[in-house]
């Protein structure tokens, strides 16, 4: 009798530590799909996942949708002949981060900002070839201060000024007032036409792109994804400037073949 008794307890306490060990399982395997999803949700999407909100989500809506005005064989001719804009938002970080909206952000140490990944690193080479292999003519080349943003150019083209105007606000949820100051600073560089038979290069952010593109695509503007994009505009001077074309990192190359 104390034999069957003994035996179940053993058996009693065997399926409660079943019970709990299937229950931490269930927990944890609940919590790697709820990570899961929300990764997944953050991949479908060019926003990174710490700004994504209704604004910078239809932005990236527009930027979905977005149709070059020239195909491609109009267009590398007209880069050929010069005499536009091309706004390049950096390439791809080993990390994203609001590093904006920092309190140890600091401009001239890149080891308190976001950094270019090796990925990122061989997109800007990619970048720089395909544009020197495709006979396109660079002019100025405008960075922010920002290292990811400089170090793309450097990458790319081996030189770049640098111009704060291309900075990030401090802000991630930013308000139609912080848009707004984008397009102050950002729309006197978009609009500036270039030297004679060249092509200025801005290499810069999301947000600032986006701001000052809400005048030209209501409401929201565009919001530049993935990291390595280029926006092709054709410049018009006082502020104005039409946009004509969207180039990914890794479409540079096969503008050579036209």
């Amino acid at each position: 009798m104390i034999k069957k008794l003994s035996l179940a307890l053993v058996l009693m306490m065997l399926g409660a530590c079943s019970s709990e060990s299937d229950t931490k399982e269930s927990t944890k395997n609940l919590s790697n799909d709820t990570a899961s999803q929300e990764q997944l949700s953050a991949d479908r999407s060019g926003v990174e996942a710490y700004e994504q909100n209704n604004t910078t989500l239809s932005g990236e809506q527009n930027n979905k949708e977005f149709v070059n005005k020239l195909d491609d064989k109009a267009l590398v001719s007209a880069l050929r002949d010069g005499g536009h804009v091309i706004y390049l938002r950096h390439t791809k970080t080993v990390k994203d981060w609001g590093d904006q909206v920092s309190p140890a952000l600091d401009l001239s140490d890149c080891n308190t900002q976001r950094r270019l990944s090796t990925e990122g690193k061989a997109d800007a080479k990619v970048i720089g070839e395909g544009i020197k292999a495709a006979g396109i003519p660079v002019g100025d080349v405008i960075s922010s201060d920002y290292c990811r943003a400089y170090n793309t150019a450097d990458l790319a083209f081996g030189t770049y000024t640098k111009n704060s105007k291309l900075n990030f606000l401090p802000c991630v949820e930013c308000t139609p007032e912080d848009y707004k100051e984008y397009a102050t600073r950002v729309s006197p560089l978009m609009s500036a036409k270039p030297e004679s038979g060249k092509n200025t290069f801005l290499v810069g952010h999301d947000d600032p792109f986006q701001g000052v593109t809400m005048p030209v695509v209501p409401a929201e503007g565009i919001y530049p994804a993935p990291m390595g994009v280029a926006y092709i505009a054709k410049p018009l001077g006082d502020g104005k400037f039409d946009l004509v074309a969207k180039i990914k990192p890794n479409q540079w190359q096969s503008l050579a073949q036209l």
